[in-house]
């Protein structure tokens, strides 16, 4: 749902035999958090490891767009350093990415889904991603995602990147109520990962 948590009670883990790490992103919209919502985003996580998570998935920033150190590790803090951190496509965002990626070490960030600062992956986006990557020496896994898809995924592998990340999504028609909700997308019509998708790209993987 644009990169927000599911609700706990749905628990995935039951459905597959892959570790499965979970969103905490309470809202849509920008990534600078009240201490209200901290507070919801820490319990959503508790629950989540009552639920059986392998990880986590989420980022914060200040309203300067440097990332909130407070606020990071609050929620990293929950882990108790048993369960690994993926910060979240917010890290596109921040001003200085070379000084961010070194706070995000410090903090004990795992991994960073990243377009390397753009919309979408791309080229140029390729040549960015693999310097920060070797800044981090192997102790941070920089995570392609952003338009990764059957067409471009080998390249990314063939990279030096271990992982890459694709929503594997299609449109999906549904019922039309001829009133709108203010949604991005076309009337009638909602994003979805389907099996499709997923068999195309490990399709062009394997």
């Amino acid at each position: 749902s644009s990169g927000i948590n599911a609700e706990y009670g749905v628990s995935v883990k039951k459905a597959v035999d892959l570790p499965v790490f979970c969103m905490i992103r309470p809202r849509s919209g920008d990534f600078v958090y009240t201490n209200r919502e901290l507070d919801v985003m820490a319990s959503d996580m508790e629950h989540l490891i009552s639920a059986g998570a392998d990880g986590f998935v989420f980022g914060c920033l200040k309203v300067d767009l440097t990332i909130d150190e407070h606020a990071c590790r609050r929620l990293i803090s929950i882990c108790k350093g048993q369960l690994p951190v993926t910060f979240h496509r917010a890290f596109d965002l921040v001003p200085d990415i070379e000084q961010s990626l070194e706070l995000l070490n410090t903090l004990g960030v795992r991994r960073i889904l990243t377009t390397g600062g753009g919309n979408t992956v791309d080229r140029v986006a390729l040549c960015k991603l693999k310097k920060i990557a070797d800044a981090t020496c192997g102790s941070v896994t920089i995570l392609p995602g952003g338009g990764v898809n059957p067409g471009n995924v080998r390249a990314w592998l063939e990279a030096g990147f271990p992982e890459v990340h694709a929503s594997c999504s299609e449109y999906i028609n549904e019922q039309e109520y001829g009133v709108s909700f203010n949604s991005p997308l076309p009337t009638g019509k909602r994003k979805q990962t389907t099996t499709r998708k997923v068999q195309e790209l490990l399709l062009a993987v394997l």
